[in-house]
């Protein structure tokens, strides 16, 4: 007597997905898997960058359907560190970093800051109210304070604008001291300990607004701080990323905007060849010193590279 043949059931693919729901093996949806971590650089203390930016992460999270974690990275070496990290991730970053991390293939433009209407801004060169000095190439012989060396407005642009002005900060400068913060140079210059420094206009606008200080000089404009995205991150979640950040605007999202600054506007969509204006002058006027040359040391340029905008 031959042996019965196996019954096989085919049960419709519907009841076979719900099976496997009931089971706990169906596979959760994309966006519930998805984790996006918002990397911070260190502008001032942790509790004070994780403050004014968890409001974007928590708005991030809403707009994306994904969670979004906020993480302040300690110092500079551990912001490299992470932002080269292959995960899903947006990175907020001064000009200088990024391009030194796009250089290598560690990032991808989504958006840049706009503040007061501009998604520029400018070095401004500033002394005491009551300084002596008028023009640039008088600073001859002064005591000049740098605040955060890895920040283009403070160490980058204005090498370049020394050059310009004839100046050799090595020979012309009585003393030239690295602070660490823009803040810590600001108030130097403000108590005479310094006769001059360099800041993003951002920085420098309260002391002037106060009567502390008052601008020598202003650079050309600069493109903002950007939020640029790991390759981990896929390209249609940098897609919503980059639409749920132009779609920010005043007073819908206030609450969000101000928490970074009480000028920002919100995002404007960005390319990578515009911050190739920090690229040339890296490579024509930038120094081997700084923290970012020496823990993260140019591999080279890039075809292309160059091209003033």
């Amino acid at each position: 007597m031959s042996s019965p043949l196996p019954i096989r059931i085919r049960a419709p693919l519907p009841l076979l997905i719900l099976a496997a729901a009931l089971l706990g093996l169906a596979p959760a949806p994309a966006a519930a898997q998805a984790h996006l971590r918002l990397l911070l650089p260190p502008l001032s203390s942790p509790d004070q960058v994780y403050a004014r930016f968890q409001p974007l992460a928590a708005y991030l999270q809403r707009a994306l359907g994904v969670t979004v974690e906020a993480r302040v990275a300690s110092d500079l070496e551990s912001l490299l560190r992470l932002a080269r990290e292959d995960r899903p991730q947006v990175a907020y970053l001064c000009p200088l970093i990024y391009t030194r991390l796009a250089d290598d293939g560690d990032l991808l433009p989504l958006a840049r800051l706009r503040r007061n209407g501009k998604s520029t801004f400018r070095t401004a060169i500033v002394v005491r109210h009551n300084s002596p000095y008028e023009h640039l190439d008088e600073l001859k012989g002064a005591r000049f304070a740098y605040g955060n060396p890895v920040c283009a407005a403070s160490r980058l642009v204005p090498e370049v604008m020394f050059a310009q002005a004839g100046l050799d900060p090595r020979k012309d400068f009585f003393e030239e001291r690295t602070l660490g913060s823009n803040e810590n140079a600001l108030y130097t210059v403000a108590a005479d300990l310094f006769d001059a420094t360099a800041v993003d206009e951002a920085a420098a606008q309260p002391f002037v607004d106060r009567g502390l200080l008052r601008v020598l000089r202003y650079s050309r404009p600069i493109p903002q701080y950007i939020l640029a995205a790991s390759p981990a991150t896929p390209p249609d979640l940098r897609r919503r990323i980059r639409s749920a950040l132009a779609g920010m605007q005043r007073p819908a999202h206030a609450d969000v905007l101000d928490a970074i600054g009480s000028d920002v506007d919100g995002f404007v969509a960005t390319d990578d060849a515009d911050y190739d204006v920090i690229r040339h002058m890296q490579r024509e006027h930038g120094s081997d010193d700084s923290p970012l040359d020496i823990l993260a040391p140019q591999q080279g340029p890039r075809a292309g590279e160059g091209v003033e905008r």
